[in-house]
């Protein structure tokens, strides 16, 4: 499952496999196709399915929300073709289950940012934690108990200021990103 922007946010591919490249081709594969229908001059709404089938693979793209797709990939069979009308047979079946699970999706995404801001918290937490034995340590240099350099002290507090400030940028984003996402569940529940 995949963003727009490429993001992968859950796969079950190996390591072995470069997975930001893939997110990053998936994404190319859309606006590509929305390009398309650009220069043909073609009305480009949504898409609700892409179908690539080639002798050895079928990759379908289907829309999950907005701003989230899904990829599925089919090797070939043993047998001699690989037959699309195989893989239809499946595709009502999988839309929808994806518009079932489309809410619970979100839901994932609001835990795993509720995850990123408690990390991005303790973080912060460990900074301001040395900010403070830094602090002290200049009172004690200034006070004459102890030797150190005072301009070295105080770019190290300058630098986990800036470090501080960009956390508490990253976590009230990931604040706000959950706002849209629990208003997007509760239009979908209109």
């Amino acid at each position: 499952m995949f963003y727009n922007n490429g993001t992968i946010f859950q796969t079950t591919f190996e390591q072995d496999i470069n997975i930001p490249k893939l997110g990053e081709n998936l994404a190319e594969v859309l606006n590509h196709s929305r390009k398309l229908y650009e220069i043909c001059n073609f009305n480009f709404e949504d898409y609700k399915k892409i179908i690539f089938e080639t002798d050895e693979m079928s990759i379908i793209i289907l829309k999950l929300g907005e701003d989230s797709n899904i990829a599925l990939f089919f090797k070939k069979e043993e047998e001699k073709e690989l037959k699309l009308t195989a893989i239809r047979r499946y595709m009502t079946r999988i839309e929808e289950l994806i518009d079932m699970d489309e809410g619970e999706l979100i839901l994932h995404e609001i835990i795993a940012k509720e995850e990123e801001i408690k990390h991005f918290k303790e973080l912060l937490n460990e900074k301001k934690d040395i900010i403070e034995k830094s602090r002290n340590e200049i009172k004690e240099i200034d006070e004459g108990t102890i030797e150190g350099d005072i301009k070295d002290i105080t770019k190290k507090l300058d630098d986990l200021d800036l470090e501080c400030e960009n956390l508490n940028y990253e976590i009230e984003k990931r604040e706000n990103e959950i706002e849209q996402l629990k208003e997007k569940i509760q239009k979908s529940h209109k």
